[in-house]
Order: structure tokens, then sequence, then C-alpha cells
């Protein structure tokens, strides 16, 4: 388990776009967010692993109905342009959206109001296009910020705002070709009733645009900027499950000969219930963060009191960002998470804690023996099998099964394959560590082959981690 390379394999080698994380602006990203994220970053690194070519990417929602709903409240209620904050403007203008759904329920007339707002982006107006420019920015800015820090990088930025008025002329063009009607009330619609999919909105009867609309344009885009991708990967929650049959049937019967597919993910609940920013009762991904970081923090000082500020904060990171990921990927995607914070940064249990401690105490073994005069690491480059115990034995067996893990749970699409794996590897490591003399060994080969044992099931660990998206910290 010493080379970088222990767990790949190359069971294919196709172009895959794989689309993950991607937000609206003019909202704040919340803890459901980061479920998609962690499935997301898992994905690209797993299918990496078995000789895929990945390119993330990410469809940001900058434009259509939640954006002018928002800016129109903004200025009706809210003090226009001069009300935005120098920072934390999704926070702000989520709370906006919010405000501006509560007073549409009490007042439908205001539907009127913002179609008209819509419609105006949507043309471009001036005097909408600044404030819309202006918002969007700083949203996107912080984005690009949260999305660094969880370590997830793209390779193209699409926006709604860029396939809008393709989109539009591509429906119309339906419609004029036969394939799109107009249905009741004047909308254009693809009737896919003859698949069971029932019918599929295209447009507006008012002429704005529909989630549909650009998404149609968006995959020939995409496919146009990667000629040679074989398939495009869409990480949406289950909601959309039906939005995307229908999708990807109108794709078909436009001649769209590429393979589409949705990969979707249940909720993320609150012991209070399922969060809504239409209500207002959104746990937002940055508190949720803060929290976490605090308590990590205090825990992490009280262990550790005399290291320096910079290196507490380090590890408070990797441990928080650990339980989030973890947390998010143990379960398999199809099941509702009720995410626990105090469960997840338990060092005992089915957490990322418990995993990353399970490898640095492999790495304080290692670092005490580098420590020691009489070894050299050299020494393990062909070590000399003497005798094994069975806790030394089932730990090494785990570790040499990383490869076949990672195969399923990149072929599967399961991160939670990999972190149930990582988790009988850290029990493992926790008996061996436990039940088997290393460093207090006099034998030489004996304790080599220990040391090798040790390094071996670090690696795996480590790997095991890295894939998920999650650091390995030395210390804990």
């Amino acid at each position: 388990a010493a080379s970088s390379g222990f767990g790949q394999s190359n069971v294919s080698s196709d172009h895959v776009l794989i689309e993950y994380i991607s937000p609206n602006t003019h909202k704040e990203l919340h803890v459901g967010h980061l479920r998609n994220l962690a499935l997301g970053l898992a994905a690209v690194n797993l299918r990496r692993t078995i000789g895929e070519k990945v390119t993330p990417v990410t469809y940001v929602g900058d434009i259509g109905a939640h954006v002018a709903k928002c800016l129109w409240a903004l200025r009706k209620f809210h003090g226009g342009e001069a009300a935005l904050p120098e920072k934390g403007a999704g926070r702000f203008l989520g709370h906006v959206y919010t405000d501006a759904t509560q007073r549409v329920e009490e007042n439908p007339d205001y539907k009127l109001e913002i179609a008209e707002v819509q419609k105006k982006l949507e043309a471009r107006d001036p005097d909408w296009d600044r404030l819309w420019l202006d918002t969007r920015d700083r949203c996107l800015n912080e984005l690009r910020q949260t999305f660094a820090e969880m370590g997830a990088t793209f390779e193209r930025w699409y926006l709604e705002s860029e396939v809008e008025q393709p989109g539009k002329e591509l429906v119309k063009k339906m419609l004029a070709d036969g394939l799109a009607e107009i249905g009741e009330g004047g909308a254009i619609i693809i009737n896919l009733e003859a698949d069971n999919l029932g019918v599929f909105l295209l447009l507006k009867s008012d002429g704005n645009s529909l989630y549909s609309t650009k998404e149609l344009a968006l995959a020939g885009l995409k496919f146009r900027e990667y000629p040679e991708t074989k398939r495009s990967l869409h990480i949406v929650d289950v909601r959309q499950s039906q939005y995307f049959r229908q999708l990807f049937r109108t794709l078909e019967k436009l001649g769209f000969d590429k393979e589409m597919m949705h990969l979707d993910y249940e909720f993320v609940t609150l012991k209070e219930g399922a969060m809504s920013s239409r209500l207002g009762n959104i746990v937002t991904y940055e508190d949720f963060r803060d929290a976490m970081v605090k308590r990590v923090t205090v825990e992490t000082k009280e262990r550790h009191a005399d290291w320096p500020e910079e290196k507490v904060k380090a590890i408070a990171w990797a441990i928080a960002e650990g339980a989030m990921k973890f947390g998010m990927l143990k379960q398999d995607p199809d099941k509702v998470i009720v995410f626990d914070m105090e469960a997840a940064l338990s060092f005992d249990g089915f957490t990322g804690p418990y995993v990353q401690y399970a490898g640095a105490r492999l790495n304080s073994i290692l670092t005490k023996a580098r420590a020691q005069r009489d070894w050299n690491e050299a020494d393990l480059n062909n070590p000399r099998i003497v005798a094994v115990e069975p806790a030394e034995y089932a730990a090494l067996l785990k570790a040499a099964e990383l490869p076949e893990v990672v195969r399923r749970a990149a072929l599967q699409y399961k991160p939670s394959i990999l972190a149930q794996y990582l988790f009988d590897l850290a029990q493992a490591v926790s008996a061996f560590y436990r039940d088997v003399p290393v460093l207090n060994v006099e034998d030489r080969p004996l304790r080599n082959q220990r040391l090798g044992t040790a390094i071996a099931c670090r690696n795996a660990l480590s790997i095991g981690l890295r894939l998920l998206g999650i650091q390995a910290p030395e210390e804990m």
C-alpha cells in the first residue's frame, strides 16, 4: 500500500462530464448542498481511479424566476442596491427571497409584477441588468470561495444566463418543426405521454424561460465544448427524477445520441423536519461549518494546549471537514440523512474523525520509530515475515481489500461502500494498535514487519479518505 497508485485500475477509458453542486445565486448554500458537493467530489475521484477521464463542471442558476422574485423584493421592500452588504450577499439575498415568497402568498397579484421583472431581465433591460450583474457576481465570488475551501474545483462553470437565449431559440425551432406544440394556456410543450412521461413544459405562455428551456441548450453546448465526452452525469436530488426523465427523452427526440445520466440522492433533514428557503428555516452551510469548527477547536485545544494557534486551526478544520463529508457519504445516496452534529464529530463509532484518528495513531508509531537511531525506513523495502499475530493479519488483510472496494464504489457510484470499508479498516487498525506491540519489540525483523503493517494500513486509510475528499491528519 506504499504506492500512490494503490487502488487504481483500468476498467474504463471513457471521457465523462460530472456536473455537481449546481446551486442558485441569490440564495445561500445550505446543509443539503453539502451532500451534493460531497457526493460529486467523491464521484469525480472514484471514477478517475478506474481510468476514466473526468471533467468536473458546475451549472449555476444565475437567472430565472427565483432571481426575478428576489430582485423585485429587494427594490420594492428592502431598499434596493444601497441595502446590499459588503459581505454575505448570498445570506442577505436569501432572506429577501424568503420574504418575497411569503409576500406573494399573501398577495398573489404580485406574481404579475415579478413576471414583468423576469421579462425585463431576460430582455437585458439596462436598469435591471446592472442590478442583476452586481448581485450575481457577489454571489458567484462567495460560491467560488466555499467550493475552494471544500476542495471542489471545476474545469467549467456553466451559467443559466448563457444558455437562456439559445434555449428559447431551440424551443421555437422545435415548435416550427412540429416537435413541440402549444399547450393549454399558451405554453410551449412537448407531449411525452406515449413514453408515459406526461407533458414536458418547454417555455412559459408569457415567453419567459424555464429550467428545461435552458437545459436543452446546455446539453448541446457541453458536447460541443467537450466532443470527446461519452457520458454526462447530473448529480441532483431525487425530486428532479421525473424532470430528468422528460429532459433526456426530449433530447433523444431532438436526435441527441449522447449518454445522459441522473445520479439522484435523498434529502438531508433536520430533527425539526425538512428545510425550505420558502419557509426560511434553512440551516446555512456557513453556520453549520462554523458550529462544527468551533466545537472541534475547543476540544483540540484541550487535548493539545501546547500547539500553536495555526496548527490548532488547521487540524480543527481537517476534523470538521472530515466529519461533515463522511457524515454525508456513509449512507447510500437513496437514504435520507438526519445529520447529528455531535454524533458526526465523535472519535468513536462510524464517523470521519474515528477513521482519521486510526491513521493518526499509526502515524504516531512511525514518528516514534523514526526517532530511534537503530531503525531505517529503507529496512522495510523487503521486510522478512517472521510471525503474524491474528490482529495484525486481520488489519493487513483488510488493507489489501482497498483496490477491489474502490473499484466497486466507483462502478456503483456509491462512496458509501468505501466509507464502510474505511470504518472496518479503522476497527481492524484499532485492534492491531491495542493487541500487537510494535516499538517495544527487541527482534528487529519482527519489529520491521510490524512497522510495515502500520505503513500499509496507514496508507490504505489515507488513500481511501483522500478519494472521499477528506484529509488524513498526521496528528489529532
